[in-house]
């Protein structure tokens, strides 16, 4: 017997040196992995910042995991979660210095952490670097003694994760087409939107942000989307870093909004254009807005100043997490313009500087007949919108110049109505 109680003595006195020895571990670590990704730093920073893009590469699951999302997923606050059979977790945005890090909060299989990404230009790329700390659990210090490190399992898993990230970025970004179509006529349509001024370089990022409020707005009221979202441009200035726009969702019928309205009701009559169609990551735009301008220059089309400048997002995230299947399609529009234009000509992004062409009033029009489309900007049904524009990569507009309120169709139509009120009307008159 007094065998028995010195074996049972003996373990209750290893049991407590081990709970001791695990408790008195330092349970502080710090992870950090760098790798070179070959694209832009503002590209790979906006990827990296919209969680959505994550489940693409498995940054921290892999495919297999189930995401969610708060309905945003781009800039301060915004969430994801994931659960899979071997780990679940959230994350969220807390701090963003633009195109130079991101600070999140994370919390992965009961484990918080602190995660901070940089991004730096580098010789064929961007250099990225991210550092997980954070202190273990009395339980992870445990698992750490009998299996090792718990925080090898993390490392492995950013390894990887950067791996895949260079690997699809590369493929995905170098894989798109820019076409110049044709002219035609831009069918008009009824639309809710909201104005934005702000610099050029943070329109990804404030369109993100305006979207799913948008939608919101659209579910909330009951109102029917008739397409797919656009950017409607009213000034654009690459040297002073500004732009003036509109982000709109079509809708089936004419809606009125009230004086200080935050969303603003109208319609997009409908014009001739000239139509360029990029298949691929938004970081192209700029290519393809100077595939459209060198096109009218070559050809001696009178280009419309004083009109309507849209950017239609056709096919985006919603449809496909691959950048390289997404459309966009570009409406410059054509003719004499309605005043004279400004004389300050401003050069065109991307790898063409193709001086933006002042038009000229006397100049005969092309003989090319114009080609009407046959279904209005966007007739598929809208999906609820991802949050993101669309996109990856911060884009440069193209250079257009126009007078100051030149911009038909876009003034905020007052009523002694309530803040929304539908009127049946047809969507294209």
């Amino acid at each position: 017997m007094k065998i028995v109680k010195y074996v049972l003595l003996l373990l209750l006195l290893s049991a407590i040196a081990v709970t001791v020895f695990i408790a008195t571990q330092d349970g502080k670590y710090d992870i950090t992995k760098e790798s070179v990704i070959k694209v832009p730093k503002t590209v790979l920073y906006n990827y990296i910042g919209e969680y959505r893009n994550w489940e693409n590469v498995g940054i921290i699951s892999d495919s297999t995991a189930t995401y969610t999302y708060s309905d945003i997923s781009y800039g301060n606050g915004a969430t994801m979660g994931w659960k899979n059979t071997d780990t679940e977790g959230g994350i969220k945005t807390t701090k963003l210095v633009d195109s130079d890090s991101i600070i999140q909060k994370a919390t992965i299989d009961g484990l918080d952490s602190q995660i901070k990404w940089s991004f730096n230009d580098t010789v064929g790329g961007t250099k990225i670097k991210v550092r997980m700390v954070g202190e273990l659990s009395f339980k992870e210090k445990a698992y750490a003694v009998l299996q090792g490190h718990s925080g090898e399992k993390m490392e492995a898993v950013l390894t990887q994760g950067l791996k895949n990230l260079n690997t699809f970025l590369v493929d995905e970004l170098s894989n798109y087409n820019v076409e110049v179509k044709d002219q035609v006529t831009k069918t008009g349509v009824f639309y809710i939107g909201q104005s934005i001024r702000s610099k050029t370089s943070d329109i990804q990022k404030r369109t993100g942000e305006i979207f799913p409020k948008l939608m919101a707005f659209i579910k909330e009221n009951k109102i029917v989307p008739n397409g797919a979202p656009f950017l409607l441009y009213k000034n654009f200035s690459t040297q002073k870093d500004s732009a003036s726009y509109m982000v709109c969702i079509p809708i089936k019928d004419e809606m009125y909004t009230a004086p200080g309205s935050e969303f603003e009701g109208n319609k997009l009559e409908a014009f001739q254009a000239l139509k360029t169609t990029l298949k691929g990551d938004h970081s192209h735009l700029p290519k393809a807005w100077a595939a459209a301008r060198k096109h009218i220059a070559a050809n001696g089309l009178q280009e419309n100043t004083s009109g309507q400048y849209v950017e239609l997002f056709t096919k985006g995230m919603v449809q496909t997490k691959r950048p390289s299947e997404w459309v966009t399609d570009i409406y410059i529009p054509l003719g004499a313009p309605a005043t004279s234009p400004e004389t300050d000509v401003i050069l065109m992004p991307g790898d063409i500087t193709v001086p933006a062409r002042t038009p000229d009033v006397t100049a005969p029009a092309t003989n090319k007949p114009a080609r009407t489309e046959g279904k209005p900007a966007g007739t598929t049904k809208l999906p609820a919108y991802n949050g993101a524009t669309p996109s990856t990569g911060t884009r440069t507009r193209p250079a257009t110049t126009k007078p100051a309120g030149s911009t038909s169709g876009t003034a905020t139509k007052t009523t002694t109505k309530p803040a929304v009120t539908t009127a049946q009307k047809p969507a294209n008159p």
